[in-house]
């Protein structure tokens, strides 16, 4: 049996990632053998992993790499359990090597290619399920291809959740110049910054904008609705305080005041229905300039630049 000294337990902690304690056990169990003791290690971590599975992992990180020529850009999520692991070096730069694994070998069974640090995507994964103590799950990948000439600029978001790459058109030799890149990364962070979802106008869909003129003929009706409830409401509380005021105190002063807040009341509630019908007979209006408003807010280039 080869003696197990704190420099082999660090050797295997470096090797396989594992804790200290878990290291120093296969150490002993396989006698001092470093290569067992990593194939004991790496056992421990499919069990494990396997355990693991079926939990929820619900956070993660985005990770986004172009090409050196911005014509190419790769998009990975790396899901975990919690957000504390998500902020995790470890988890970081294990997001980071999987991204370059798919720039580099595609999407296709990503778990099933040879990774650079030996064995398959797989079994590296498993080790860090060991490392880290969450399940971890590629969630999602993509590889995007700029037209001819042009090329992708990207923004991450803080905290990795949201990341946005764009395409620019960079024809007539724009492609080369200097300030297309910071151009282009400023306009990714307004997409995220006001919520762009399209680029103009004529992208979105018809079912979606007619979905905003039903929201706005609801609003409106329900609103309207609302304010003619709240002075009839009005009113009818005045009404009990007056009848409660005749049959008990009766003070001149008294009821002469709630009288006229019933009449204040009852005109506030015949505007209010005068309004309505108002709002419904300009309904169309109303709902084009909803859709206007929408409009403005999600599409890109009619935004107010931040």
């Amino acid at each position: 049996m080869s003696a197990i000294t704190a420099q082999t337990v660090n050797e295997l902690r470096s090797r396989t990632g594992a804790g200290l304690m878990d290291c120093k056990k296969a150490l002993t169990e396989a006698a001092g053998d470093m290569d067992k003791a990593v194939e004991i290690l790496r056992i421990k971590g499919i069990a494990t992993r396997d355990k693991k599975a079926g939990r929820s992992a619900n956070e993660g990180i985005l990770v986004v790499r172009l090409s050196a020529d911005a014509a190419s850009a790769t998009v990975l999520e790396l899901n975990c359990e919690t957000d504390f692991v998500a902020k995790n070096d470890a988890f970081i730069a294990l997001a980071n090597d999987l991204l370059a694994q798919v720039e580099k070998h595609g999407h296709e069974n990503l778990l099933e290619q040879a990774f650079h640090k030996g064995g398959k995507v797989n079994d590296y994964l498993t080790e860090q399920v060991t490392k880290l103590g969450e399940n971890l799950k590629v969630a999602r990948s993509l590889t995007l291809k700029a037209a001819t000439g042009n090329r992708f600029s990207t923004y991450v978001h803080n905290g990795s959740k949201i990341a946005v790459v764009l395409e620019l058109n960079a024809q007539g030799g724009a492609a080369t110049n200097a300030g297309l890149s910071d151009f282009g990364r400023q306009l990714a962070m307004q997409v995220v910054a006001n919520s762009a979802e399209y680029l103009r106008r004529d992208e979105v869909p018809a079912d979606r904008l007619d979905k905003e003129r039903v929201v706005a003929e609801e609003f409106t009706k329900s609103e309207a609705d609302k304010a003619i409830a709240e002075a009839q409401r009005i009113t009818e509380d005045y009404k009990g305080q007056l009848a409660e005021q005749k049959a008990g105190a009766n003070d001149p002063a008294i009821v002469a005041e709630l009288e006229k807040r019933i009449v204040n009341s009852e005109k506030a509630a015949k505007a209010s229905e005068a309004r309505k019908q108002g709002q419904l007979a300009n309904m169309e209006k109303i709902k084009s300039g909803r859709v206007d408003k929408f409009l403005s807010e999600r599409c890109l280039l009619e935004q107010p630049f931040f």
